[in-house]
């Protein structure tokens, strides 16, 4: 008993430490839903559901960094900028900016189109807005381009432009999707002021509705989020972005047990999403639901191996969540499976390690 108790003390104790070393998106409140699900939906401006107008903005771009989502895309548009791509080291970049780096060193990128759910590569914008190399010079409904310094910044003008350009529903959807980014980007008066335009417009789209929760659980506001997010799900009862923002509201607000089956939902629908089923991961854990946590993680090794990606971060996760259950020896392997792994980062290896060490200490297990 007392080696079981020793075992939650230590995951709990050192989860919160990952989070700030681990390579995926961690969605601690760092809010930023796709607004527009891709394909086809009724009423929706196709420039709504792909990305025409961001890469218009790269016709003179010959090196371009991009996040995976913007393939399909691009491949369809300009295949010259995807030719020859590894697009698995740029799928990596987005979360390690020391990859991005070594990447740029390479191949001296001109522009990077960063698209989809911005907690995907949350870890690069970061690293831009603190390196200070390149600026932002374009911000859409779905994207944000970044050129190098000394291109001419975006404005709050150019999105007056951009917006100018939809009318209707199309007009909301369009200013939501921007102020998501703008969350994204730390913008949040600038977001604020686009859903107010949005607003007379937006009464029937579950987008605006969504991104107002969005902006609401930034600024903590839990009840305004809720109440928002139930009328996005009034309107469109399947909208994913919406039950996917009402988990995180949720989990932001200590309501695990709601947000978890909120998110067993979600993951049903989409079970091999590796966003979503870390999200399920970690509000599985606040709510003391290690099984599914533990079968979250697992099928993200799974899904991680089957694409030849880094399983690292996951099988720490994995040692701790085996640790939550007291069960020492599984515990055990996943974190040596990590210190054997070779993208370990330095202080990974420290952590996994220490872990190691002071399971053996109590359990005497090696």
């Amino acid at each position: 008993m007392a080696a079981e108790v020793f075992l939650k003390g230590l995951a709990m104790r050192n989860r919160k430490v990952l989070f700030a070393f681990w390579g995926l998106a961690v969605l601690t409140l760092g809010f930023g839903i796709l607004m527009v699900v891709r394909g086809h939906r009724e009423g929706v401006d196709p420039r709504l559901e792909h990305e025409t107008l961001a890469i218009a903005q790269l016709k003179d771009v010959r090196y371009l960094f991009f996040s995976p989502s913007s393939h399909a895309d691009l491949a369809a548009a300009r295949p010259d900028l995807v030719a020859g791509v590894d697009e698995r080291a740029f799928a990596r970049a987005v979360q390690a900016p020391a990859e991005f780096r070594a990447l740029d060193h390479e191949r001296q990128f001109e522009a990077l189109l960063l698209s989809g759910d911005p907690t995907t590569y949350e870890p690069l914008l970061h690293h831009l807005e603190d390196s200070r190399d390149f600026v932002l010079t374009w911000l859409d409904a779905s994207t944000l381009i970044f050129r190098r310094y000394g291109a001419p910044s975006w404005t709050e003008a150019d999105l007056g432009a951009e917006a100018a350009e939809f009318q209707g529903q199309n007009r909301a959807r369009f200013l939501a999707g921007a102020a998501t980014r703008l969350i994204a980007i730390g913008q949040l008066a600038m977001a604020k002021r686009a859903l107010d335009e949005a607003a007379p417009l937006g009464g029937q789209v579950p987008e605006y509705w969504t991104a107002e929760a969005l902006y609401d659980g930034e600024i903590k506001k839990w009840k305004d989020a809720l109440d928002a997010l139930d009328r996005a799900l009034s309107l469109e009862p399947d909208f994913t972005p919406a039950l996917t923002t009402k988990a995180q509201i949720l989990f932001g607000s200590r309501r695990f047990d709601e947000a978890l089956a909120i998110s067993d939902q979600v993951v049903g629908r989409y079970p091999d999403d590796p966003s979503m089923l870390f999200l399920h991961a970690m509000i599985a854990h606040e709510a003391h639901s290690y099984d599914r946590e533990i079968a979250a993680l697992k099928h993200l090794i799974e899904l991680a191996e089957a694409q030849g990606e880094s399983t690292t971060g996951y099988r720490i996760y994995l040692g701790q969540a085996y640790a939550e259950t007291g069960d020492a020896m599984p515990s055990l392997i996943e974190f040596k499976k990590a210190i054997a792994a070779p993208d370990i980062s330095p202080e990974q290896r420290k952590f996994a390690q220490d872990c190691i060490d002071k399971i053996g200490d109590r359990t005497g297990k090696e």
